[in-house]
């Protein structure tokens, strides 16, 4: 804790501004990645949705944030300051659309939209803050901007809770998802673009102008970005997608597991749920401090494996202390991840290509997700058991450390040096 204090007490003004606008744009995407589940038994009975479709409903909507690399794509030539406020605004846009829909399918659709941009708030403000901030409060920008943006799903909570008060039921919850439009005007006056990415820009220009293309160092075009960091995105892809082929069902099930498995009430469910949670933000926080100090690469293998172990655990646990501690430690883990995985995104590639990486993040953390609940079905039909199913997705937790022993430590080093300019990696 002394840690986190002298961290923050060292930020400089100008960080605390940045902080300030980026974690105000993410309160949305928290808030609208948690609504629709929240609201699902509402909207199922006021749409008259089939039970048969709601799966291919909610699977319509995930697909929305794969669609996020093109954001950062564009990005990468256009500005993260103006895509993230157009994030923010889309993803309030599509919100309020949203509590119009007549059909399951319409508001399936309107509300990949607004997964499409909410993930394109969550990538542009960690490629921000890891941009504007120094490189020894790197780490520490990130925890908090998922930590302080998490407050979001908090807000989505507290909201549900008086659903059936609100007028126009859950509707409303859906309208209060565009509180992010409220932010734009302020976005707009205080939130300046990057100084990497000025600086990038103007190089290029250059670049484009001289006679001799050797005469100023600039960041390569997009197909030679990928071409010449591809080892390191094989390596970000090896990073992300097996993580989140085991994270998704190791956390999408803990509900049912706990009421149809364990016996427990919806009640004692939603308290240890309640309680254990608070291990997400802690986990924010915590894994942006301590990898600042001591490297981001063991700091991913160590959370790696221990969650892989906390699920092992909490899928196969006998007592309910056993079930608390694993049930933590999901969380801890999975709020750990969200902040390291963002970092590694940021940190390994350069300026002309950071957005782009962040995005490729984003999809293959979905891509995964999917993955993972299709492989345990799968499982299923063989084990008839889903913890057996899930523990047996565990084989695949060496392959995040073992790739992240082939990529360069990042932490505490200048963007420029982890990924310089047309280097080869």
């Amino acid at each position: 804790m002394s840690s986190l204090l002298s961290s923050l007490r060292g930020l400089s003004s100008h960080e605390r501004s940045v902080l300030a606008a980026t974690c105000l744009s993410s309160l949305g995407s928290f808030y609208s990645m948690a609504v629709a589940a929240f609201a699902l038994p509402q909207i199922q009975t006021g749409l008259a949705i089939p039970e048969e479709e709601v799966g291919e409903l909610f699977a319509l909507i995930r697909v929305g944030a794969v669609f996020s690399l093109f954001l950062g794509v564009l990005a990468d030539r256009l500005g993260r300051r103006r895509l993230l406020i157009a994030s923010v605004a889309g993803c309030a846009l599509f919100n309020i659309a949203t509590a119009f829909a007549q059909e399951g399918w319409v508001l399936a659709w309107l509300q990949m939209g607004s997964r499409f941009f909410m993930a394109g708030q969550i990538l542009l403000a960690g490629v921000v803050v890891s941009e504007e901030l120094k490189a020894e409060n790197r780490g520490l920008g990130l925890g908090l901007l998922s930590a302080i943006g998490g407050l979001g799903g908090a807000l989505t909570l507290l909201v549900y809770a008086f659903v059936d008060d609100l007028p126009y039921g859950w509707r409303s919850l859906f309208v209060v998802g565009g509180f992010g439009l409220l932010w734009v005007p302020w976005l707009l006056g205080s939130l300046s673009e990057t100084r990497r990415f000025t600086a990038h820009h103007a190089d290029s220009q250059l670049a484009s102008n001289s006679d001799s293309a050797e005469a100023v160092p600039s960041d390569p075009s997009m197909g030679e970005g990928f071409a010449e960091y591809r080892w390191r995105f094989l390596a970000l892809v090896a990073i992300v997608l097996p993580v989140w082929i085991i994270a998704e069902p190791g956390s999408f099930f803990v509900s049912k597991h706990m009421q149809d498995g364990l016996g427990f009430s919806p009640g004692g469910v939603s308290l240890m749920i309640g309680l254990c949670g608070a291990a997400t933000p802690l986990g924010n926080l915590l894994s942006g401090v301590l990898s600042d100090r001591f490297g981001r690469k063991p700091a991913t293998i160590g959370v790696c494996l221990m969650l892989s172990i906390a699920i092992g655990l909490f899928y196969n646990a006998n007592g309910t202390v056993t079930l608390g501690i694993g049930l933590g430690l999901i969380f801890l883990g999975i709020g750990s991840l969200m902040v390291l995985q963002a970092a590694l995104a940021t940190e390994l590639f350069p300026t002309g290509l950071r957005s782009s990486a962040s995005g490729v993040r984003e999809a293959f953390a979905t891509i995964g997700a999917a993955a993972g609940l299709y492989g345990l079905g799968a499982l299923y039909d063989v084990t008839q058991s889903h913890p057996e199913s899930i523990t047996w997705l565990l084989v695949l937790t060496p392959i995040a450390p073992i790739a992240l022993l082939f990529v360069p430590e990042t932490a505490g080093r200048n963007l420029e040096d982890i990924a310089p300019a047309g280097a080869k990696k």
